[in-house]
């Protein structure tokens, strides 16, 4: 038995298994259900969103031998044949090779004809807008008034070239592009019922690259099937496609997190060992900063990989986001200018941490010029005893002061500022942790503090992190109350300025409330 292919074997052959297209389906079945049947119809949309086959079924719902329906049998002989392209009276006719005005005359003479077998003799033209002026002017009568067993379906990719005049005789219908989503939950239920194992990732990369189109999706389904051995993986797909797996993309941002150039520059020649194509690597991460955007408003969307997400969105805050994304964004714009395509994506993450705000807990520790932090410069390693012991609870000022001598990462300084210390006793840590920063909680941060603890107190350390709802005076605690209260005190001493008490008097103004900012603050986060 020959194989068929996906877009073929799963063509829809009735309204309710058209993907995404409600708006017409919904339009085409209530005229069918109140007999208000038009005698033109026009389908606009791009390729593969199934301009011809709602077409089909619409000439199935009328020439369906239990009656004009928006059900069709799909049993009976009219509904078979059509559905094989086989039924007489359903004329399929391609537009771009019968362009000349002969070919519509000839078409239109056998208008007059009645049926052959079916209730109506249906004329499909697909890429209609290819007819020439001559061959439009030649159909336009015959369209505006055809005989009463005779429907027209149109179909074309770009209703711009269609004449007003044709326009205006028919009903139109445009159809939309289907969003990844859509597509991808499409695929899901073919798979299931072919029984193929997938994973969803390899699906939603599918899904990206049909762009919109269903018949794309399948076609590409087909090629994966066949690339995976009867199985969708995402790491096959990422392969056929020239796609960037997410972890070369997680790899960038933690780089860019802890500001290491290095790394990032490391990472971009990996990708160029492999040879990935830059311009999909900057979609990706485009793709990957806008989920980040979105989890960060909306913790609770619904990604196939929102947990590493979470964890990831959790370490930057939304401003850095949105920078990087505009700055990719527009990098994006740029990249066919740059001599290769890698020099302009480097250029575009070296772009990310040049513009990345300067934050207290880098003032702490200096970087070198190629970005990555250097070590903390500590005069000398503190000579703890053997039993030094911070009892509970232990001084939150003292933490925070200590936390900037750790050489860490600056996303394990982040997680780090979130907690407060328990105890320190014997060669023993002990860290408290708010229940709401727990996702983002991993060995690394753990493996980290530890070795630096270690070198801070000259002897091996072992650190724990325990996980609480109720913690506080945590050091990004402290750090926001010193900036509030140093924000109240300078609106405090703006009241009483005065100069800014005479300009009140002789203007009649007042101080905008919230309008004044601490720019000692503000010039550090720049």
């Amino acid at each position: 038995m020959n194989y068929q292919v996906l877009a073929r074997k799963w063509r829809p052959k009735i309204f309710p298994e058209v993907v995404g297209q409600k708006h017409v389906t919904q339009a085409l079945i209530n005229a069918l259900e109140r007999q208000r049947l038009h005698h033109a119809y026009l389908f606009t949309g791009t390729r593969g969103v199934g301009k011809t086959t709602l077409a089909r079924i619409f000439a199935k719902c009328l020439n369906c031998e239990t009656g004009v329906t928006a059900t069709p049998c799909g049993t009976c002989s009219a509904c078979q044949e059509i559905d094989t392209g086989r039924f007489v009276d359903l004329i399929e006719v391609d537009a771009a090779s019968r362009t000349k005005v002969e070919d519509t005359r000839e078409l239109l003479d056998n208008v007059q004809y009645a049926p052959t077998r079916g209730r109506y003799k249906i004329y499909l033209i697909d890429e209609v807008h290819m007819l020439s002026g001559h061959s439009f002017n030649a159909l336009l009568k015959t369209l505006e008034e055809p005989p009463p067993h005779v429907k027209f379906l149109l179909a074309t990719t770009d209703p711009q070239k269609l004449p007003i005049t044709v326009l205006s005789r028919c009903l139109q219908f445009n159809l939309k592009n289907l969003a990844p989503e859509k597509i991808a939950g499409h695929l899901v239920s073919i798979l299931q019922q072919e029984n193929i194992s997938y994973e969803v990732p390899a699906l939603e990369h599918l899904a990206r690259a049909a762009d919109g189109s269903v018949r794309d999706g399948l076609s590409l389904l087909d090629q994966a099937i066949a690339y995976g051995n009867n199985t969708v993986a995402a790491a096959d797909v990422s392969k056929m496609l020239g796609a960037i797996e997410n972890v070369h993309i997680y790899a960038l941002l933690t780089a860019l997190l802890e500001k290491n150039a290095d790394e990032i520059l490391n990472k971009i020649n990996e990708l160029s060992e492999q040879s990935a194509d830059f311009a999909t690597a900057l979609e990706s991460l485009l793709t990957t900063l806008h989920q980040l955007a979105v989890i960060q408003m909306v913790p609770d969307v619904d990604y196939y990989n929102a947990n590493e997400l979470r964890e990831i969105a959790a370490l930057f805050t939304p401003e850095d986001v949105q920078l990087y994304y505009q700055i990719a964004l527009i990098g994006r714009r740029d990249l066919a200018f740059a001599p290769t395509a890698k020099q302009g994506f480097e250029m575009i993450m070296l772009r990310m941490l040049a513009f990345q705000p300067v934050t207290q807990a880098q003032d702490s520790v200096p970087t070198k010029k190629s970005g990555k932090p250097a070590p903390a410069q500590v005069q000398a390693p503190i000579s703890a005893p053997e039993n030094i012991n911070i009892p509970i609870p232990a001084n939150a000022a003292e933490w925070k002061d200590l936390l900037p001598r750790l050489n860490i990462s600056e996303s394990t300084r982040a997680l780090a500022a979130h907690c407060n210390m328990q105890e320190i006793k014997d060669n023993s840590v002990q860290l408290l942790l708010s229940d709401k920063y727990a996702p983002i909680l991993n060995g690394r941060h753990i493996e980290r503090l530890t070795k630096s603890f270690s070198e801070l107190f000259n002897k091996p350390m072992r650190v724990v992190i325990d996980i609480s709802k109720a913690v506080t005076n945590t050091p990004s605690e402290l750090v926001s109350r010193e900036q509030e209260s140093k924000l109240q005190q300078a609106e405090v001493a703006i009241t009483q300025n005065t100069n800014v008490q005479a300009i009140k008097e002789t203007f009649n103004a007042s101080v905008v409330p919230g309008s004044v900012i601490n720019i000692n603050h503000e010039t550090e986060r720049k």
